[in-house]
């Protein structure tokens, strides 16, 4: 087993913008990141299968099993046979969906590349318009949701971090879309060249530029159960932010000049009173208490320790770019209608 270092060496060059092959030769690749997800393989399946027979582009599936701790890959497998070019990549542990979907990308063949999550949410069907929008000039299409089934608190939080994220990022990336949609073998070669460790590939594949298009569609309820805790979006809506945007660090330097600010004001006030006890124009005497100072205590306590967290935040993910570890690490390859690939 090796490790499967996915960035390319600097001297490798930009590929030139590339003839799109008629339909009948244009093969399109569906990377579909999988964990824990044997409850959803069969419908999942089913779904491409349909998509596959209604076309006569050439599509090829890669499954991505970050390391499963059911029988997703069996559940693959299975599903695998009759289906002609389905490749299943499996990972040697958990890396996460998106150094899977980067997986993915490495070992996608095709003239373009669909990423579709396995919980179905994201519409197969949708695809078709997809390629036709490619098929138009689009080096890149994104799906937008127009409506999410998502409700409470997870729907409120799901759409106030498209709304924060689009503020601090400049709207690096349409607001309501994410990981679905479709690039050009051009965008996908760009995004292979960039070695950052920090992956947010949503975002990513927008900043790139290119021709883009929008598909709109309505997000379906999920297939089977759902992977994301509160936790995990958090941690993936933050790495999305600092990915792309150095206002978290500039918030600090506000926030110690409205600090520096209110304390100056302040001691103007106290000196001011002094000043007036002096000469006898201010009669009544302020006496700090002890609740006044624990307050104090506390608040500026409180704001440095959020300030080197932010700080640390960022020293974090350069001290993660800098060891250049890979994204993820391959253990083996299977490929319908041929012998597995020991990696």
């Amino acid at each position: 087993m090796s490790a499967h270092n996915v960035y390319p060496s600097s001297s490798s060059q930009s590929p030139g913008p590339a003839a799109r092959p008629d339909s009948k030769q244009a093969l399109i690749t569906v990377v579909t990141p999988l964990w824990n997800e044997s409850d959803t393989i069969s419908a999942l399946a089913a779904a491409l299968r349909k998509l596959f027979q209604d076309t006569s582009v050439k599509w090829e599936w890669l499954a991505v099993n970050d390391g499963s701790s059911d029988d997703t890959a069996a559940r693959v497998r299975k599903e695998m046979r009759g289906m002609e070019g389905a490749r299943l990549v499996c990972l040697t542990r958990n890396f996460g969906q998106q150094a899977a979907y980067r997986a993915g990308l490495d070992h996608a063949s095709g003239d373009a590349v669909v990423f579709l999550d396995a919980d179905l949410q994201d519409p197969p069907e949708f695809i078709p318009e997809m390629i036709a929008r490619w098929r138009e000039g689009a080096r890149l299409v994104v799906g937008r949701r127009r409506s999410r089934p998502e409700r409470g608190v997870r729907g409120l939080l799901l759409r106030g971090f498209h709304v924060i994220f689009g503020r601090l990022t400049n709207n690096v990336m349409p607001r309501d879309s994410g990981t679905f949609g479709l690039m050009d073998r051009v965008v996908v070669d760009e995004l292979k060249r960039l070695p950052e460790r920090n992956l947010f590939l949503p975002a990513l594949r927008c900043w790139l530029g290119y021709r883009q298009a929008t598909v709109w569609y309505d997000r379906h309820e999920r297939a089977g159960t759902p992977k994301q805790t509160y936790a995990k979006l958090f941690n993936y809506a933050w790495n999305g932010i600092t990915s792309f945007s150095e206002i978290p660090l500039r918030f600090i330097s506000w926030l110690g000049l409205f600090l520096c600010f209110f304390g100056t004001l302040c001691a103007m006030l106290v000196l001011v009173q002094r000043i007036g006890q002096w000469f006898g124009l201010w009669t009544e005497r302020m006496v700090m208490g002890f609740a006044t100072q624990t307050v104090g205590i506390f608040l500026l306590g409180g704001v440095q320790l959020l300030c080197l967290g932010i700080v640390g935040e960022y020293m974090a993910r350069i001290f993660r770019e800098i060891k250049g570890r890979p994204h993820y690490l391959v253990e083996e390859i299977i490929e319908e209608k041929s012998n597995p690939k020991k990696i």
